[in-house]
């Protein structure tokens, strides 16, 4: 399997030296376990002391029932006299009662040891006996995105990333020389998403017996032995009309009626599903927070090939891509910042912006018009009006036009994720 750098390792790296645990955190098969070995390599080759744990394969053994057994036997075993030890534990969910089991070693440890762990759910959606606050830093780590699926696929490098609106210029040249090896990759991304193993296979029955094993190794593990879920089959049913209703605005009662599942079984299942990585519920933009937390959520997918494997899929080009699709993909790219949050934008009249992004106090609408023929919508003028002191520009995302009005930058979609947004 190709080795592909992934973007978060430059972000974990500057972290290594700090006291705190890394908590990298991400759904099954995201590529945890070897970015754990990539980091685990690096730090050998950097002459570091370090030992590597599988929670999930070295459960049973004695060490593992208690922190302080866990403690004492790196003590005995690695722990050597003026030298760090930097152990590094894949899924750490496993471990019992997980935060509090490491909240103890880090506190036992008091700084001679350093503790990297992955997780595939969220710890929040753990029964946590004692909160990790102060003793942790936490990175999610994505499927690939597309520049990091390109890094896969592509015979070119692309490590480029283009501020907006600084490097505008730059940006338009590299469209003009990549374009179709960018429109190309697109495609396939588009249909099968960013399970790192699906990328790279190039074999189509093969991507499928992946994707499938993903979906189906979710439903056994997480699902049934991790949380517990009875029914499965509402479960499953829940992704499926999540799929088909993606990048839309998620009416509980609508679907607790469809399903025919009570309200407060489907709030459980949506935690569940946001904790797992599957979906993300994004909130409307409000400056009045009350607001933002009682309007109903619109719902994105987190990988395009969860929508393929419960509602199917295969297009052949651009064209035929559905505009909710690209929707779902353009939020993909935008949630690899970690710095930015995401809302959408929804007036009394039912117009919409797509995507508010917020980092610090300054916004950027974001509008994804999947045709050709381009004007910009007079709700996203508005809210650049509304909101001028706070907004510098807007973007309009399309299927090939490059173009600027007034403030705001038309840009092709296979660009979403080259975007630094200054």
């Amino acid at each position: 399997m190709k080795l592909v750098e992934r973007n978060i390792f430059s972000e974990v790296q500057k972290w290594l030296d700090d006291t705190r645990i890394l908590l990298i955190k991400g759904a099954r098969r995201t590529g945890k376990t070897t970015l754990l070995e990539q980091i685990k390599s690096y730090l050998d080759h950097s002459g570091k002391n370090t030992i590597l744990f599988s929670a999930d394969q070295e459960l049973d053994t004695p060490y593992f029932k208690s922190p302080k057994l866990f403690f004492n036997f790196l003590s005995d075993q690695y722990l050597l006299e003026n030298r760090k030890l930097y152990c590094l534990i894949d899924e750490c969910q496993y471990l019992p009662d997980a935060s509090l089991f490491l909240k103890v070693i880090h506190d036992l440890s008091r700084g001679r040891i350093k503790f990297i762990v992955t997780g595939s759910s969220s710890l929040d959606l753990l029964k946590i006996k004692e909160p990790l606050t102060g003793r942790k830093i936490e990175f999610t780590l994505e499927r690939f995105s597309f520049r990091e699926y390109l890094r896969a696929a592509s015979e070119y490098k692309y490590d480029h990333l283009f501020k907006i609106p600084q490097d505008i210029d730059a940006l338009k040249d590299f469209y003009e020389i990549y374009r179709k090896d960018l429109e190309y990759h697109l495609v396939p991304y588009l249909n099968w998403g960013g399970y790192p193993e699906v990328c790279i296979e190039k074999r189509e029955e093969r991507k499928k017996k992946y994707l499938g094993e993903i979906v189906t190794t979710y439903i056994e593990k997480d699902i049934s032995q991790f949380f517990r879920i009875e029914n499965i089959s509402k479960f499953n049913s829940l992704i499926r009309l999540l799929c088909s209703q993606r990048a839309c605005i998620l009416n509980r009662s609508e679907v607790s009626n469809t399903l025919g599942i009570h309200f407060k079984t489907l709030e459980h299942y949506l935690s569940i599903l946001e904790g797992t990585f599957i979906i993300t519920l994004v909130r409307p933009y409000y400056t009045y927070v009350r607001k933002e937390l009682t309007k109903m959520p619109k719902v994105f997918i987190n990988d395009t090939g969860i929508i393929r494997n419960y509602v199917g899929m295969d297009f052949q080009d651009l064209k035929s891509v559905e505009g909710n699709l690209i929707e779902n993909f353009v939020f993909t790219q935008l949630k690899q910042h970690a710095d930015i949050n995401i809302f959408y934008y929804r007036t009394v009249s039912k117009a919409e912006v797509d995507f508010i992004l917020k980092r610090g106090q300054w916004l950027i609408p974001v509008e994804v018009k999947f045709r050709k023929r381009l004007t910009v919508p007079v709700v996203m003028k508005n809210f650049i009006s509304t909101y001028k002191e706070h907004v510098e520009y807007g973007i309009l995302l399309s299927q090939e036009t490059f173009d600027q009005i007034d403030q705001v930058y038309i840009l092709p979609v296979a660009l979403a994720d080259f975007l630094e947004f200054g």
